[in-house]
């Protein structure tokens, strides 16, 4: 029988004599696989303090054991194994991907019109008296044509107003993500999925009335803090991770199946979004898409209504306070407690780090590269090519997962990923036709298998009343790398564009060759820690 993390098997003999000792794994992993059952890495000198008034203590007592609605169990040989039941949850839980698609949706959405309409107010404020700088430069244009000079200025003062907004909603959203996560160990996980919509909505709106009322653009500085503050769209990610882990078992690989396809709702969405979007911009301006964005939101908040909580009271952990909590999202990494698990962790982070970091430097370089020789792409191509590779990464990549999981370990679908996506980058960073961009891109699509594994590596690791400290941990290090990820890869590629266009490529290639190495390391010695992998 195979048992959810939180639930505690024990198990004791019909001879007499006394209990027979286990075969345990260290107590900070929690679990180990015999029989087919789940035990608990507890010693048998402490099992009254795990399951108080337990079968095995009315029966050491003389008591009638009382096998009540709360247990079950079954009888192996000469062992009777019994655990919690698993309380039922309503099929409302899987409300949690049309929540994921709807904010996405929302916030990419909501993005992408901000982006364009400061832009064009950018444009206003400096040259007002043009009415459009034509934004497609090509690849042999002029640098002292007056078209060119202006649309360079305009790009380098919107590239200022964005980095205040990026810092106005990353540095707060920074902690409230650690926050918030952390809490979720102590108060449940519903909240966590409203707190980033209020933020989005709020955003949303201060931007609705500053596109019709024409704010100051330090205005809307205001929207984009509050945003922060309420978590953004890292708390999103890490309540919807979360919640899968809530509702997953521990041991199996359906816990990696369900994060995965959170990011293929997340995926979806966004690429949809922005397809549509760009139509909806065109040809009605800023205003209503913005407004529609703030539909969106509007709705995946009615959804939560009908989700029901994935971590009632009899699961969290009441003792200590919410910065104990925070202080666990450290642990996990730095603390000298539990240094047997530490080097996992810290071996799946760095892994984790170095795939996001390529992730954000490749989408930050990939438009200028393809907008210069030998490419000499077109907006209009740009848009094609963006929505071709992420619906491939999203529906073909993420659409191979449950086929992988069949034949091999989750380690290995991830390790297959880390070399697909060396091979993309190589690939792009060779190309000198349109033909080798798209075959990098089919090559590619698996690898974006890689960043959900690990997150569901890591959790897989984790006792469940840790799990929102654990993302919370994870978002916190995914925004930080998104506020970086882009300068990084701008740097790398201003620094080697005069000798190699294509050499940023190969250095995101070599990084995924050491997140290779990374998961390699893991996989061996996990395997010596957990002889039974805990994804079979």
């Amino acid at each position: 029988m195979t048992s959810y993390s939180d639930r505690h098997s024990l198990s004791f003999s019909n001879r007499s004599g006394p209990p027979r000792r286990h075969s345990l794994t260290p107590h900070s992993y929690g679990v180990t696989v015999r029989h087919g059952s789940l035990s608990c890495g507890i010693n048998d000198d402490d099992y009254r303090n795990t399951l108080p008034q337990s079968v095995i203590e009315r029966k050491m007592s003389a008591a009638q054991p009382d096998y009540g609605a709360n247990l079950e169990g079954s009888s192996i040989n000469d062992e009777v194994y019994l655990i919690h039941k698993q309380p039922h949850m309503s099929a409302r839980k899987w409300l949690v991907a049309p929540y994921c698609f709807l904010s996405m949706a929302a916030y990419i959405s909501s993005s992408a019109a901000f982006t364009q309409y400061l832009y064009r107010r950018v444009q206003e404020q400096l040259f007002p008296n043009v009415n459009q700088i034509n934004e497609t430069v090509g690849c042999f244009v002029n640098t002292s044509d007056p078209n060119f000079e202006m649309q360079t200025r305009v790009q380098q003062e919107a590239a200022v107003w964005s980095m205040y907004y990026n810092l106005a909603v990353g540095i707060p959203a920074l902690f409230a993500c650690i926050f918030l996560g952390s809490s979720s160990d102590k108060f449940g996980r519903k909240f966590l999925f409203v707190f980033p919509c209020l933020g989005v909505m709020i955003r949303t709106g201060v931007c609705v009335a500053g596109i019709y009322f024409k704010f100051n653009l330090k205005y809307f500085i205001i929207g984009f803090f509050i945003e922060g503050l309420l978590g953004y769209i890292p708390t999103m990610l890490l309540a919807c991770f979360t919640y899968i882990a809530d509702i997953t078992p521990q041991i199996g690989k359906k816990r990696s199946l369900g994060i995965t396809l959170i990011e293929l709702f997340n995926g979806v969405g966004g690429t949809v979004v922005s397809f549509v979007f760009g139509y909806f911009i065109q040809d009605t301006g800023f205003f209503y898409p913005m407004l529609t964005s703030g539909i969106l939101v509007v709705i995946a908040l009615v959804l939560i209504c009908f989700l029901p909580e994935s971590f009632p009271p009899d699961k969290r952990n009441p003792e200590g306070s919410v910065l104990d909590k925070i202080f666990t999202s450290f642990k996990f990494f730095f603390s000298s407690a539990d240094a047997g698990s530490r080097w996992m962790y810290n071996i799946l982070i760095l892994a984790f780090s170095i795939t996001v970091l390529s992730g954000f430097g490749t989408d930050s370089v990939e438009p200028l590269y393809q907008l210069n020789a030998p490419f000499c792409w077109s907006p209009e191509k740009l848009g094609y090519y963006g929505a071709a590779k992420y619906l491939l990464q999203n529906v073909v990549g993420m659409g191979l997962i449950k086929l992988m999981q069949a034949v091999m370990a989750d380690e290995s679908i991830a390790m297959i990923g880390c070399v697909t996506y060396a091979a993309n980058y190589a690939i792009e960073g060779l190309a000198q036709n349109d033909l080798y961009l798209y075959i990098g891109a089919i090559i590619g699509a698996p690898g974006i298998l890689t960043v959900p594994i690990i997150r569901s590596l890591m959790s897989k690791l984790t006792s469940t009343e840790k799990q929102g400290a654990l993302f919370s941990a994870i978002a916190a290090v995914e925004t930080i790398i998104n506020m970086g990820g882009t300068a990084a890869g701008n740097e790398i590629y201003s620094a080697t564009i005069s000798y190699y266009r294509g050499f940023v490529f190969f250095i995101f290639a070599g990084a995924s060759i050491v997140c290779l190495i990374c998961l390699g390391i893991y996989r061996v010695g996990s395997r010596r820690t957990f002889p039974t992998p805990i994804d079979v």
